[in-house]
């Protein structure tokens, strides 16, 4: 269920006159009412479009009836707990409301796609019960658990209660004072992940990749939108939640992800390269123009707004923003989804930097098992190393204010919306000792340079000289905290 996107291109393409609307800020929606979004969106005089997610099966009437009593007797515990003030169960509560809101999804919604779906969440109902009893009692087990752990969080897009799910390493015991490692991995495409098939995976598979003494995230990402929209604010989401539970080390989270979640995986790198110590993208599109063999002709035809919503969506127009993010890009030798990687390792060519690849010998779309070591090693050797956290050098690019931020230098206006903008920004010392900022900006009418407490490459006891462009500006001197702003 992973080769052939161009469904989903097609989809996104008429998705994109509602992202104009929500700048990225999308309301969560489960799969039927994508269906419904995408039949009306479908070109005039079309026949057919094919439903996402497929029409389930027919649950028997002895299964629904057992379904919905499950149902009834965990939303009885979950309104009981709902009642009670205490804020450390309604913090928690979350962790139970995912079993009861993906079983009743996939019941009214006609979700279940064959009988082991069943199955799958009468067990879930089974587990909500649980733990909605050991939260009756003042406990939470799964919270220093390790292994699998499926959690959740509120979304602040929706109010919407979203699943995620989680590889605990063992050395991960709340009495210690030690952060750990963060990888994010994004699932491929899967028409039929519905809350309960992914809650049930989430339960039962690690993934591809378990580093050790590393806490691994699966985002649900709203489905199957190659985490973009309301998907890439799921993840960005789900981060915020581990980290409020778990002690995560900053400098050391890492973006991974194959074919749609490798798609995933350069949309987030390229938009928020600076908070990543490795982007590992497997596999997966990058852009649309090409991957679509879109003409000449067709791509004239489009609206002058969707076409700009391409630099949204599209990778290469953001590909020197990677300057400042470590990126090893994974394909099949015989894998179509190789053009990716392709399209990429241009685009970083055009700007002076040469992509590091890994490439499986005689494979399609999988990773081949010598080549999966070498990008594992060179993911855990840059996570040994960390995150540069107050780089000397920026290279920014951006389209938009939607992502207008690169370590420690913010865009807060365009001359242009939709046209390219970028800083080119360094760091370094004048003749007199002074420290000085030099930045060529492009497009960008108003910045702000910050660094937090501690972390300014700046001698407190020199003034700050600024050259922007053809300007030569003081600025306002570090303080004695090592903090500043301009």
């Amino acid at each position: 269920m992973h080769n052939n996107m161009g469904w989903f291109h097609s989809l996104t393409m008429n998705a994109l006159a509602i992202a104009a609307l929500a700048m990225g800020i999308s309301p969560g929606m489960n799969g039927s009412q994508g269906v419904q979004i995408a039949a009306a969106q479908a070109p005039e005089g079309s026949d057919h479009i094919k439903p996402l997610p497929p029409p389930g099966i027919d649950v028997p009437p002895a299964d629904r009836a057992e379904l919905e009593r499950g149902l009834a007797g965990l939303d009885g515990a979950i309104k009981e707990l709902a009642a009670n003030k205490d804020p450390h169960i309604q913090a928690l509560l979350p962790d139970v409301q995912i079993f009861q809101l993906a079983v009743k999804s996939a019941l009214e919604n006609n979700e279940f796609f064959d009988a082991a779906d069943i199955a799958k969440a009468k067990e879930l109902l089974q587990m909500g019960l649980a733990r909605a009893d050991q939260l009756q009692k003042g406990e939470a087990p799964w919270t220093k658990a390790t292994g699998l752990v499926v959690r959740s969080y509120i979304s602040k897009i929706d109010g919407s209660v979203q699943p995620y799910g989680l590889v605990v390493p063992v050395s991960c015991r709340p009495e210690s004072a030690h952060k750990f490692r963060l990888d994010v991995w994004l699932h491929g495409r899967n028409e039929k992940l519905s809350e309960v098939n992914f809650l049930d995976e989430r339960s039962k598979k690690p993934g591809d990749f378990t580093p050790p003494d590393t806490i691994v995230l699966h985002p649900y990402g709203r489905y199957c939108n190659a985490f973009k929209f309301a998907g890439e604010v799921d993840v960005l989401e789900a981060i915020d939640a581990v980290k409020q539970q778990y002690r995560v080390d900053d400098d050391r989270i890492a973006i991974r992800g194959f074919s749609m979640g490798g798609a995933g995986c350069w949309h987030l790198a390229v938009h928020y390269a600076d908070r990543w110590v490795a982007a590992a993208p497997g596999a997966g599109f990058a852009e649309t123009e090409q991957y679509l063999k879109m003409s000449d002709d067709a791509v004239a035809a489009l609206p002058d707004w969707q076409r700009k919503l391409f630099f949204w969506y599209d990778c290469p127009p953001y590909a020197a923003n990677l300057y400042q993010c470590p990126t090893i890009a994974y394909n099949g030798e015989d894998d179509p989804q190789k053009q990716a990687a392709d399209v990429m390792e241009k685009a970083l060519q055009d700007e002076g930097i040469a992509l590091r690849r890994v490439i499986g010998p005689h494979t399609k779309h999988a990773y081949e098992p010598e080549a999966k070591k070498i990008v594992a090693a060179a993911v855990d050797s840059l996570a040994e190393i960390g995150r540069e956290r107050t780089p000397t050098e920026i290279h920014f690019v951006t389209y938009t204010l939607r992502y207008n931020r690169m370590d420690w230098l913010q865009i807060d206006g365009l001359a242009e919306h939709w046209a390219q903008a970028s800083v080119d920004a360094v760091i370094s010392t004048t003749e007199e000792g002074d420290s000085l900022l030099t930045l060529e900006t492009k497009n960008v009418t108003d910045l702000t340079l910050s660094f937090p407490p501690g972390w300014a490459p700046l001698d407190i006891a020199k003034p700050v000289k600024l050259e922007i462009d053809d300007d030569k500006l003081d600025a306002p001197q570090a303080f004695s905290d090592h903090s500043w702003q301009c």
